[in-house]
């Protein structure tokens, strides 16, 4: 044991430790791991590991909602977690127990119908249970996986994962609740398709899924200008067709440099994809890609983190200015936040850190405490557009971005009709749904006026940088270079005639 530990009482922390850490961690969101676990070490005079305070922090709703769990217990009982289940099971066993002969087997049979009740389980799953997880399996799976990569260098390393998002949640449980009850949960979904190189180097263009191919925001809208591909079908879900084309393209672009394109083995992905020339597919083992998957291993997180918050910062200028409704955005509105997410706020070394995290390369090292701060910084300003949005429900910064259902993304192993559905384009009557309006036209004369007024803003700004206004002259010379003056055959000359 180390010095500084001697005389420490070493233990496993009680159910009501781990509460009073969920709460001073909620109170104190930018606080590292390494850091609470000096604050038990110095509360409770407690030596605990860094990966029990990793599991009890992902825990937190659990802890924190639990009804008056004592500070002093002098045991560790096992949290439950189906609380609803329990109850709904005791009710059950109240009122029957006079009619039915109880025995286990009856309780644990009855106890599963409860649950696909209660919960509505169907024929998907979330990918990346951590639960799930075989851990010795893992371990001698990542010598294969390991001599596979170190046939790439690490800029020819790729990772491709889908991830749902309800693109409109607001950060209150009533409103999301009511907002993403039963079918509307398709309406206010996409899919999207992350990929990125190991180094951090390079990030591949979202793919974005919708319900709506012909979407009336897209109406004139140039979309090959917004460095995004979008497709559809009617449960904005990722299907093996469309997979297909995202490998076969990506195997396009490379153009004659070789890579390995590292894949869950969710059944929305098949394993043979014809033609590849460039690209290598390799398939993670099942029940693995929460812990061995890049994407999973904060990646998509950070995604998330980064359109959340650019969501919640619009709502607050959506209010300062008086705009009407400023949470109804539309598939197009939440494309161009995700873009910006994507390529300007997820940086390279949080790319490079996942990819480490997952130790996937023999000398690879656990992903720095720096980022770890990054993270909890930029958890705290979620936390803070949150708390000035002033909703009553309000939810916390976690819960958004761990909202239950959103990273559904397929069907686990789809009927007929399912997959009938899910390749056919949406029908005219769906599209009555759809509530987004079409872009209006902007003049060419209106854009000068407004990169003007920009001009002279960012001129009276302080934090205007020299590449900033550059940026801003560039549009400008754009917009004018496309205007057509030969039309006008404006010259020298024609100030010097007569009007006719």
């Amino acid at each position: 044991m180390a010095s500084h530990l001697k005389g420490v009482k070493k233990s496993t922390m009680t159910n009501g430790i781990r509460r009073e850490l969920c709460e001073y961690k909620q109170q104190n969101l930018a606080c590292t791991q390494k850091q609470l676990q000096q604050w038990v070490l110095e509360k409770f005079n407690l030596q605990v590991r860094q990966a029990t305070i990793s599991n009890t922090i992902k825990r937190s709703a659990e802890y924190l909602s639990a009804a008056d769990i004592p500070k002093d217990e002098a045991k560790r009982h096992k949290a439950v977690k189906f609380p609803e289940l329990e109850k709904a099971l005791f009710e059950w066993f109240i009122h029957y127990q006079e009619c039915v002969n109880m025995n286990g087997e009856l309780i644990v049979t009855k106890g599963k119908e409860l649950l696909k009740k209660i919960h509505g389980i169907k024929q998907y799953r979330r990918f990346g249970e951590s639960g799930s997880v075989n851990m010795e399996a893992m371990e001698s799976n990542l010598q294969s996986i390991r001599e596979k990569l170190d046939q790439f260098a690490k800029k020819d390393v790729f990772n491709m994962d889908e991830t749902g998002l309800f693109f409109r949640l607001q950060p209150d449980h009533s409103l999301a609740t009511k907002q993403l009850e039963g079918k509307k949960q398709d309406k206010e979904r996409l899919t999207v398709v992350i990929c990125c190189n190991e180094d951090g180097s390079e990030k591949i263009p979202l793919w974005i899924i919708g319900k709506y191919l012909k979407s009336r925001c897209f109406k004139n809208v140039n979309l090959g200008s917004m460095d995004c591909e979008y497709r559809a079908n009617k449960r904005a879900w990722m299907i093996g067709i469309l997979f297909q084309e995202y490998v076969q393209q990506l195997d396009a672009k490379m153009n004659g440099r070789k890579i390995l394109l590292i894949v869950d083995n969710c059944p929305a992905h098949p394993k043979n994809v014809e033609g590849l020339r460039n690209v290598e597919l390799f398939f993670l083992p099942p029940n693995t890609t929460s812990k061995i998957q890049p994407c999973d291993a904060g990646i998509i997180r950070a995604f998330k983190m980064h359109y959340r918050r650019r969501f919640y910062r619009n709502l607050l200028e959506g209010y300062e200015i008086g705009i009407s409704n400023p949470e109804k955005i539309n598939v197009l509105d939440a494309m161009n936040l995700a873009i910006s997410a994507w390529k300007m706020d997820v940086n390279s070394s949080t790319i490079a850190n996942c990819f480490k995290h997952c130790k996937l390369r023999l000398l690879d090292d656990e992903s720095s405490e720096n980022q770890e701060q990054l993270n909890n910084d930029g958890l705290q300003q979620l936390q803070n557009l949150i708390n000035g949005l002033k909703y009553r429900n309000t939810m916390n910064a976690e819960d958004v971005l761990n909202y239950p259902g959103e990273n559904d993304t397929s069907f686990e192993l789809p009927t007929d009709e399912q997959i009938i559905e899910s390749v056919m384009e949406t029908h005219k009557e769906d599209e009555v749904e759809d509530d987004s309006v079409e872009l209006e036209q902007v003049s060419r004369k209106d854009v000068l006026k407004a990169t003007i007024t920009l001009h002279h803003f960012l001129l009276q700004y302080e934090k205007t940088t020299p590449d900033i206004l550059n940026a801003v002259r560039r549009v400008r010379d754009e917009i004018q270079s496309d205007i057509d003056f030969k039309k006008k055959k404006t010259t020298l000359d024609s100030y010097f005639q007569k009007p006719v």
